[in-house]
Parts: structure tokens; sequence; C-alpha cells
């Protein structure tokens, strides 16, 4: 019986059974494992081949596009190597840009190209693509405890401390550089104990914290 459906359809027993597709999933999982694996282990040469080789499995795969463009930054070189490897990173994250379907993949992607426009001397470029980004009113974390209830709501509103305080390090310092004023980073410190008051288990709060105070050090030495 399965034989003649398959024939009937045109395709394997394997495909009509769903096996090849199964198949493929775990390959491309075990992909990306592997690929994040290198990345902890700076093995960024090994990854660009290895991204290289599974995009011939899977054609346009934003993903491994992604993670092929930021292989290919890391790399290490010459001068002019290095610079050849970044402009065929921003290839690659134009053609995400161009073709890409994930939203959230083009949306990691168009603030990347920013910072990979500006390191190729590219500014006004990179002015260009930073000023079509989402502004923060409009960010996902604001979007999401608006619409989730309950410990759903508690959970998203917990997790959106961590970008809060980034961008409250980020700013404060860039206030900071720009007037020259030490109170901000004072300012800054005292926001970030705030926050991980609210999150007394948050690593990257404290470290930030931490970082901020060191600023206050240095500047009061």
């Amino acid at each position: 019986m399965l034989p003649a459906l398959a024939n009937y359809f045109g395709i394997s027993v394997d495909e009509l059974l769903g096996v090849g597709e199964i198949a493929k999933k775990e390959q491309y999982d075990e992909i990306n494992r592997i690929w994040d694996e290198n990345n902890k282990k700076g093995l960024h040469s090994e990854n660009v081949a290895l991204m290289r080789q599974s995009l011939k499995t899977f054609p346009n795969n934003a993903l491994l596009l992604v993670q092929l463009s930021t292989s290919l930054e890391k790399l290490d070189g010459t001068d002019v190597e290095k610079a050849r490897y970044l402009r065929e990173s921003i290839a690659v994250q134009e053609q995400i840009l161009r073709y890409g379907e994930d939203s959230e993949v083009r949306s990691a992607t168009l603030h990347n190209i920013c910072f990979a426009y500006w390191k190729a001397g590219e500014y006004d470029k990179a002015l260009e693509q930073a000023k079509k980004l989402p502004n923060l009113y409009k960010a996902r974390e604001n979007a999401l405890v608006y619409f989730l209830c309950g410990e759903e709501k508690h959970k998203a509103a917990k997790e959106a401390l961590i970008p809060l305080a980034w961008v409250v390090a980020h700013q404060m310092n860039a206030l900071y550089e720009t007037e020259n004023d030490p109170a901000y980073l004072v300012k800054a410190e005292k926001i970030l104990d705030i926050l991980s008051s609210c999150e007394t288990n948050n690593n990257a709060i404290r470290s930030m914290r931490e970082q901020i105070y060191e600023q206050i050090s240095g500047v009061n030495n």
C-alpha cells in the first residue's frame, strides 16, 4: 500500500512517512549545536566552513546566514583579510534583509548591520539604518507585558529588566562622555541598584552596576 501511494505522489516511502523531514531537522539541530560549541571555543574559521557547507543543504536559511555573518566578522587575519571578511559579512546581512521573512532575524540583522557598516567606514549607511530601527517605546518587552497576564506577565517584566538596565547604563554613559559630568554615572549606579534589587538573581545587572562603579572610582581618582 505505502509503495503504491509513494509512487502515486512521486516520492519515496520515507518521504511519505515524514522520515526524511525528521532526519533533516535532526541534521539542522546538530549543525546549530556544533556552531554554538565552536563559537564558545573561538573556532570561527571552522564555523565559516560549517555554515558554507550547511547552506548548500539549507539554502537561504536565515539563522545559518546570520551565523555565517557573525563568524566572518570574528575571523582573524591581516587588515586586508579582515576588511574582506567584513565586506562579505555585510553582503550576507544585506541578503537576509532582501529575502529573509523571519521578523526576529530581520530585526536583529537591521541592528547588527549598522555596526558592520560603521566598522567598514560607511558612516552614512550606518546612521541611515540606525534611524530605521524601532524606538524603545515600540520594543517587544513593552508590548508583551501589555497583553500577557499572571505568571507570564510577571516573567516577561522580570526579563525586561536586563535590556532596561543595559539601556540605562548605555545612555547615561553617553551623557557622561558628551557633557563630561560624572553625576550621570552616579545616577546610573543608583538606577541599576534599584533594578538589581528587583531581580536579585540577575548577574548581568550586577555586572553592569559594578562596571559603572569602577568608572566612578576611576573619575574620583
